[in-house]
Order: structure tokens, then C-alpha cells, then sequence
């Protein structure tokens, strides 16, 4: 198995490619996605929809719903190396209006991403 930052980067990566199945498949059945603008999501099911309705290669701040703004942002962000910080693993995107998106994944002991919180900031 990849290290966590490695597996951060893949999902953004994933994401940033509309990849959506690779995406989802990296998710645990019990993620919680939280969002400034959004209510929480839990479970894998509820995550994917969210992350489905953001376009392709564009960050929504649902995307880290997945990880994104759903139908606010559609700007191609520039996404940072991942760090650790705080037991989580956090990937910053650069190129939105609002400023700097943040997302930060949290991993079970499988490997699976089990939260993800996406906000506006580093």
C-alpha cells in the first residue's frame, strides 16, 4: 500500500482527471465529507453523487466532498504537494477566486480515505 501522502496525491489526481470511479474506489464505505458550503455527506454513496456533479479537471468546494464548490468555482486549480498535519493529510489548491482550497483526507487502517474536509484557506 502507497503511503498517505501518496494516496492523497493519487485522489486529487484522480479528481483533477475525472477519474470519479478510481476516485470512489479510494473511499471508505463510511467517509464524512464536510464543506463550507454544503451539509455533511456520509457514506461512500452520498460522497460520489457529490463529487459527480463537479465537472471534470474543476474544483467545486465539494470536490473534496470528495473532495469540492459544486457549481461555484469551475476554475482549474494548481494543487500543492501533500503534507501531514494533524493526523490528516492536507492538499492545497491554488487558482480559485475565493483563494487558496483546501482539503484534508483522514485514512482507516486499510488505507481508505474515511473523512475529507474541503474549506478556503491553507
Amino acid at each position: 500500500m502507497a503511503d498517505r501522502k501518496e494516496l492523497a496525491r493519487q485522489y486529487v489526481a484522480r479528481l483533477s482527471d475525472g477519474k470519479i470511479d478510481e476516485a470512489v474506489a479510494m473511499l471508505a464505505a463510511d467517509v464524512v465529507a464536510t464543506s463550507l458550503t454544503t451539509p455533511e455527506r456520509k457514506g461512500r454513496a452520498a460522497v460520489e453523487a457529490a463529487i459527480r456533479g463537479v465537472p471534470a479537471g474543476t474544483v467545486a468546494l465539494v470536490l473534496a466532498e470528495y473532495g469540492g464548490i459544486s457549481s461555484v468555482v469551475g476554475a482549474a486549480l494548481t494543487w500543492s504537494e501533500p503534507v501531514e498535519e494533524d493526523g490528516a493529510v492536507k492538499v492545497v489548491g491554488t487558482g480559485s477566486p475565493y483563494g487558496p482550497v483546501r482539503i484534508r483526507l483522514a485514512f482507516n487502517a486499510a488505507g481508505k480515505i474515511n473523512r475529507i474536509d474541503t474549506g478556503l484557506g491553507r
